[in-house]
């Protein structure tokens, strides 16, 4: 690690289209702010990636887009399943809009942990047990009974939602806080 904290832990992440992030950031706006932190609207598509050796950021986008071809498989898709609050250790209760998963985007998801493997990344063992996309609303804070309606209202059952841009989030660790930077094959970086 790095002295700004970067970890050589990352996630593989699918940007919403513009649409569906301002639902997204119209909730939030709804709800008290984010004990831990409020990312760029997304789906991640697998989590607890380690590289194989120290990279900078722009060869770890250059090496991920080289062995998995990101921008030429996508779009991805997914179908809205149900707006809920879920538990986790990190970020206790979380509001969230839980997906189902296209045929297509699981079968990618597999080549993607295939073929990273093979190339020396490593995946934590959950990932390989169990795919369960969403959309995290706010970290660590509940729905109230007004953003809940604002996303029944947005995120209807069955509605088809299509990923068409990708982004590294990477793990930082910094002042024992859980935080990430944002980077994308186009230079952008939050």
């Amino acid at each position: 690690m790095d002295q700004s904290g970067l970890t050589s832990e990352f996630s593989i992440c699918l940007t919403l289209d513009p649409k569906t992030t301002q639902a997204v950031e119209a909730i939030r706006q709804t709800l008290p702010p984010s004990p831990y932190r409020d990312d760029t609207p997304h789906v991640t598509l697998l989590r607890t990636i380690k590289c194989p050796f120290r990279m900078s950021d722009t060869d770890l986008l250059q090496d991920v887009e080289r062995l998995l071809e990101l921008s030429k498989n996508l779009p991805l898709t997914t179908t809205v399943h149900k707006p809920a609050n879920i538990f986790s250790p990190l970020f206790k209760v979380s509001s969230q809009v839980q997906l189902n998963a296209s045929p297509e985007m699981k079968s990618y998801r597999k080549h993607i942990m295939k073929t990273l493997k093979a190339n020396k990344y490593s995946i934590g063992l959950f990932e390989h047990l169990a795919f369960l996309p969403h959309i995290s609303v706010r970290l660590g804070v509940p729905y109230t009974k007004q953003a809940r309606l604002m996303t029944e209202q947005s995120f209807v059952p069955e509605t088809k939602i299509t990923f068409s841009k990708w982004i590294i989030l990477r793990n930082i660790e910094k002042d024992g806080k859980y935080l990430v930077k944002e980077i994308a094959m186009n230079g952008e970086t939050s």
